[in-house]
Parts: C-alpha cells; structure tokens; sequence
C-alpha cells in the first residue's frame, strides 16, 4: 500500500456527502466538461473526460443534458414526495388491491425484494411507516413509546409485498404497507445515466449523485478515476482513497443526518428488523460493486448488519466493501478480503 499523500479536491458539498472526487493535478491539461444539477433531494455532478479522437466539448455537453434528463424521470417515478410519482400511486393500496406497474419500477422493486431476502430483512423498502415515524420523532424531540413503534413496525416487512410476474403487478398482503426505495433509487438513477451517456458515445465519465458514484471508463488514457471517502468525524479529510474503472462506489452511514434526543445520538438509518435506528457502533459502510443500486443497497445493508455483512459480500461476487465502526471512541476499518487485491489504495489514515 502506498501512503504516499495525494492532493484531492471536493467533488460536492451536499449535505450528507461521504464520497469525493479526489483529482490529481498532472493532468490538469485534460479537458474535463462537468455540470451539476439538483435532484432527489442532492447535488448530482456529471462529469466527462474529453476523447479528441471521439468526442469533443458540444457532444459531451448534449450527452450530460441528456442523462440529467433521464435522473429527472426516474425522481419523478420514484419520489415518495410527488402524488403522482409511480410509487405514490403504489402506496395508495389497500391490502390486496392490485396495482399494474411499469417493468423499470417492477425490475427494480423485485431486485430490492432479492436483496431483502440475502440481508435477512436488514435491508427492506418497507421500512417507509418507520422512517415516518422516527422523522416524526425527530420533530416532536421525543421517542416514541412502545404502541407506536409495534403499529409501525407491523406495516413493516418484505415478505407482504407481492409481485405478479406474468400480469407485472404489486399488491400488499398487510394494511396500511408502504415502500421508500431511496435506499436503492439513487443508484438506479445513476445506473441510468451512466447508459444514456453510453448511448450517445461517452466511455469515460463519472456520475455523482450526492456521494453515490458510478465511474465510467478512465479519467484520461492514463490515469483511472480516483475516489476518496470522506472521514466519518472530519468531513474536511478523507481516510481512503482508491481508483475506479467501470465500477460503483457509495457510502453510507450516520455524518451528519442524525439527530440526538436527551443526550442521546440516533442515526437516520433504521433497522427494519427491530424498529429503531442502527447503533453507534458502525460509523459508516462503503460499497464497491459492478453498478451503483448493488453498491446502494448493500451499503446500507452493511451499516445495519455491521461485520456480519462482509458474509453477503464474500458470497455476492464482484463486489467489496470497507466498514468503519467505532468502540469507546476509537475507529476501527476492516475491508473485505479482494479489495487489496483489486484495487489501487492510495491512501488509508483515520
């Protein structure tokens, strides 16, 4: 490993951001065409590596236009805060009332499904009427007692959600059910303009929707993306830095979106298993995996389950991650057994 120090620069500055774009400054003479938008409640930042041979600044322009149209599609389908987004409609639902619904949302849903059943229910999108609640908490500065928290979590559980795969439908087998896929919609929304990109001849780019990064190609004939994570307690340091090529990249963990009630930290992540939020023990997962909803969902898998995670990753293939914990103050990584072997660490310090 070499720990040589590299000179990194802050890809964003959203709030809750744990991934940078680290850049380093001998190649400051490639051309790099970026632009950044607001979506999904973050800044997301397109960036492309200019191919002189392929490709100059006008097409890469029209490319990024494009796959920025595609992010505000899918935050139109998937947003629990439009009424008539696709998964509002799906929320809606009495017990067994069937809803037919596009193949994108049903792919999707059933990928999440899959991956509810591999975590053991550590990572379900129906945690929704607990995030509801918590976010109520979080307002009222007060926990809730003990009926609250069993009604919520008895609309809780992936094994209700029922999908026809012949007439492509949904419906609930409890009452009151209801889906969040924030957990994983992030990641498919890059997924997407990672392939609009692609369509329009782009090869070498690096889509960042608030910390959740998918990197496509390489940043110049020479030199792969690089990604530093931010520090869990400093978000002005990172503790690792790796580069990428054709891979996602996201983190998740408590940063700054937690809140605190008599004293008392809470992480915005919620165990869908138990009905409260994660411990203070993991600080933060990250993810690495072939495409940016795999990384998506396992990082937050990986925060809920801790080190027992790392047993999903070595069986899922293809895929890495670093977990960060933290005991009587002190800060801990452990990665997964390949990451050494795969990647190019430039630098890992807590």
């Amino acid at each position: 490993m070499n720990s040589r120090k590299i000179p990194h620069i802050l890809l964003i500055a959203a709030l809750g951001a744990s991934l940078f774009y680290a850049s380093s400054c001998s190649h400051a003479q490639e051309k790099i065409v970026e632009d950044s938008r607001f979506f999904m409640g973050t800044v997301v930042q397109i960036k492309v590596s200019i191919d002189p041979a392929k490709y100059g600044e006008v097409r890469a322009k029209d490319a990024i236009g494009r796959a920025f149209d595609e992010i505000k599609r899918i935050e139109d389908i998937y947003s629990v805060y439009k009424d008539e987004s696709e998964i509002s409609r799906i929320n809606r639902l009495r017990k067994n009332e069937r809803l037919q619904i596009s193949d994108g949302v049903f792919n999707l849903i059933r990928k999440t499904l899959d991956y509810s059943e591999r975590t053991g229910g550590a990572f379900d999108i129906t945690v929704k009427p607990l995030v509801d609640l918590w976010s109520g908490v979080k307002k009222a500065n007060k926990l809730p007692d003990e009926y609250e928290l069993k009604r919520a979590l008895g609309r809780v559980g992936f094994k209700s959600v029922v999908l026809d795969e012949v007439a492509r439908t949904i419906h609930f087998k409890k009452d009151k059910m209801s889906i969040d896929l924030g957990g994983a919609a992030k990641g498919y929304a890059s997924d997407r303009a990672v392939r609009v990109l692609e369509e329009n001849g782009i090869d070498n780019a690096l889509v960042n929707s608030g910390g959740d990064m998918y990197c496509l190609g390489k940043r110049t004939a020479h030199e792969l993306w690089k990604v530093g994570v931010q520090h869990p307690r400093d978000r002005n340091r990172t503790f690792l830095e790796i580069r990428l090529k054709d891979r996602a990249i996201d983190t998740s963990g408590d940063y700054e979106r937690y809140f605190t009630i008599d004293g008392k930290r809470y992480s915005h992540i919620i165990d869908p298993r138990t009905g409260y939020p994660i411990g203070d023990d993991v600080v933060s997962a990250s993810v690495i995996a072939p495409d940016s909803t795999t990384a998506d969902i396992l990082a937050t898998a990986m925060c809920i389950l801790g080190e027992k995670g790392f047993d999903i990753i070595k069986k899922s293939g293809g895929i890495d991650a670093v977990l960060v914990t933290e005991k009587a103050g002190r800060l801990t990584v452990k990665m997964s057994e390949g990451i050494r072997k795969s990647y190019d660490i430039s630098e890992e310090k807590l």
